[in-house]
């Protein structure tokens, strides 16, 4: 998973020396924009190689969308019905999804993907041999782009994606059949494994999971596919059962109840007469029903019927406040003076009055701020945990304040950008709270209105040794190998198998969990043996990174290095999976090893050095990797820079 990690090592001793409460004035008023949440609009594109968009070069209806209903998602709904008889893709079609999702990633919005290939009732849709190889063939480009995507909807199936009116998988079918399970499974391999995929009925999920059992606490964010299937209803509110999304309402809806606590839910109405919008769509109804089933997002535009009629009694602005989550800070109680490297004591009491949690991963953060200097310190508290409608959640930590934070008096702010590096630093991915006083627009920071003076700081220890990846720069090859596809065959001993057959060769891949130590640029240099040539695709996953090795081809079976540059160096320093694939379809290449070599000179940060000095401790070469009492050269050990000789 593509994630953004913040961490610093820290000395534990010192003890709180004084505490300051604060009690925070809530805005029940306001509408603002926050990530992931609140009213959609539907952009859509049928695509062609000559208009292959669905975003591009309607930036101009995002911007009216952002200013006057404060929208940070929005559905983008692609049309593949002139492809829908062709196996393969253009690329001009392929490179437009990653075009589309940089014009919101400029606007600091996110997607929610859809994907099918009709929208008449007569449900013409690609039979499952040729949608197939579209994910296939779309997977990377949406792995590339999951910072931007807020959750997929399964669509491909029937009028509109909505799994209804259907040629090739059962038509009118509600049950999750043989077919339709094959779509599912392909989804759940080929979208960013940390994002749910919605599944248009109750019935479909309990199907394929097999279970009518709701998700629970415990089984929530594990990556399997019940944690993953969410749900959108595409006829909100139409009668009690919604168009028959619900078989059993009084079954259905409790479970969706629990469901959505832990996977999102959102859709659009379907009331186009007026008279029974004003029987089923009313304040209290729409408020109550979105409230109990912690409703996440909603088109703003469709049934407009239903949706000016909530314009004009209210309940547009209430839903445009308190769909997904709305946090507002209660209380906090603070220490006002600490010593670096001691604890930092928080008791922090917030409430989510929204209807919904949060649901992809994000972390918070309390921030000591003064100046243009921020020290994060990253709670222990899932965001995702704060429970909606009302619940007040207590966090109640001791943060261990860096013992390199200069001596001084700092602002306490709370943070909680965006998980993914790449947006990380912008402030419009990050969740303002709902309080007075409180957002600071340009950093996306909430002020806590505390603050707390540090003493005896200044000092940066070493880092540890990361004990479970490999740090890099390094050499990957199959000793240190973390996990890989399949059941490869070894060439010899030394290589990885990654395509006995011109059939399996872009499906194999390895991985290794690696430690990036120094992000900059780094010479990697791939070696193996190539009897039809290859093409390698590296993915640092929790990055957002990738790159593609040209082709390289080979006489026979030889020996043949390939090499090239990969800038890291907007990378956060962190954990991430290394990944490599082989993605030339004719080739059967074997790989014997991965080297990222740095691009530059390795930085020294010990302030110590000795000369053949003494120690007990286990000694570390600059990269962190553990070396015994043979090894020469500069190690460090016991926090030291020590320098071997012969």
């Amino acid at each position: 998973m593509k994630r953004f990690f913040l961490s610093f090592t820290a000395l534990c001793c010192a003890v709180v020396l004084s505490a300051a409460t604060v009690n925070y004035t809530a805005d029940n008023t306001t509408i603002f924009s926050n990530p992931e949440r609140g009213f959609i609009t539907m952009l859509e594109g049928h695509l062609t190689t000559s208009k292959p968009y669905a975003v591009k070069g309607k930036e101009s209806t995002l911007d009216n969308k952002i200013s006057s209903e404060c929208m940070s998602i929005i559905l983008v709904h692609y049309y593949l019905d002139n492809f829908k008889t062709t196996a393969t893709l253009p690329g001009t079609v392929l490179n437009a999804f990653d075009e589309d999702m940089a014009v919101l990633r400029s606007k600091g919005m996110k997607a929610i993907i859809r994907f099918s290939y009709t929208n008449s009732s007569d449900g013409n849709d690609a039979e499952w041999n040729i949608a197939k190889q579209h994910i296939s063939q779309y997977k990377s480009h949406w792995q590339a782009n999951a910072d931007v995507i807020f959750c997929f909807q399964a669509g491909i199936v029937g009028a509109w994606g909505e799994w209804y009116y259907t040629q090739h998988y059962g038509n009118q079918s509600s049950t999750m059949n043989s077919s339709r399970r094959l779509v599912v499974d392909s989804l759940l391999a080929a979208v960013p494994a940390d994002r749910c995929i919605q599944l248009r009925t109750p019935k479909f999920k309990t199907g394929y999971v097999n279970s009518t059992q709701p998700l629970t606490a415990a089984e929530a964010y594990s990556g399997t596919a019940k944690a993953r299937l969410g749900h959108h209803n595409d006829a909100f509110l139409y009668d009690y059962d919604n168009m028959g999304t619900y078989a059993d309402t009084a079954t259905e809806k409790p479970y969706l109840a629990q469901e959505t606590l832990y996977v999102p839910l959102g859709g659009e109405t379907d009331i186009t007469d007026l008279n029974l919008t004003k029987l089923w769509a009313t304040y209290e109804k729409t408020t109550a029903e979105m409230s109990r089933l912690h409703w996440t997002f909603i088109q703003s535009g469709y049934a407009e019927t239903t949706t000016n009629y909530w314009r004009n009694n209210g309940t547009f602005d209430e839903l445009n406040r308190k769909m997904g989550y709305r946090y507002q800070l209660v209380k906090g109680t603070y220490s006002d003076q600490v010593a670096a490297g001691a604890k930092l004591s928080v008791n922090l009491q917030l409430k989510n009055v929204g209807y919904a949690p949060l649901y992809n991963e994000r972390h918070a953060y309390i921030v000591l701020k003064s100046g243009n200097n921020t020290f994060p310190i990253q709670l222990a508290s899932d965001p995702r945990t704060w429970l909606p409608n009302g619940v007040v959640t207590t966090i109640n930590e001791q943060l261990t304040v860096p013992t390199n934070v200069p001596d001084g008096t700092y602002q306490l702010y709370l943070y909680l950008p965006d998980a993914y590096a790449s947006i990380a630093s912008d402030p419009r991915y990050a969740v303002r709270f709902a309080n007075t006083n409180v957002w600071e627009a340009a950093t996306g920071m909430n002020k806590l209105d505390a603050s707390v003076t540090v003493t005896g700081g200044g000092v940066t220890p070493p880092e540890p040794p990361v004990s479970d990846a490999i740090t890099l720069p390094a050499t990957l090859n199959k000793a240190n190998v973390t996990a890989y596809s399949d059941n490869m065959s070894w060439y010899n001993t030394d290589y990885f198998d990654f395509g006995p057959t011109d059939a399996q060769n872009t499906d194999r891949w390895a991985e290794w969990n690696v430690y990036l130590q120094y992000p900059g640029e780094y010479i990697v240099t791939v070696n193996g043996s190539y009897p039809n040539g290859h093409q390698w695709e590296l993915t640092l996953a929790g990055a957002n990174k990738s790159y593609t090795l040209p082709a390289n081809y080979a006489a026979g079976e030889v020996s043949e290095t390939g090499e090239a540059v990969w800038d890291l160096s907007t990378v956060a320093k962190g954990k991430y999976t290394l990944k490599v694939q082989n993605i030339m379809a004719w080739g059967q290449p074997k790989l014997k090893n991965i080297t990222l070599q740095y691009n530059g000179e390795l930085p020294l940060d010990i302030e110590h050095t000795e000369f053949n000095a003494p120690h007990d401790g286990q000694a570390y070469d600059l990269l962190g990797r553990p070396v015994d009492d043979t090894y020469k050269g500069v190690v460090i050990q016991d926090g030291k820079k020590i320098i071997r000789v012969e």
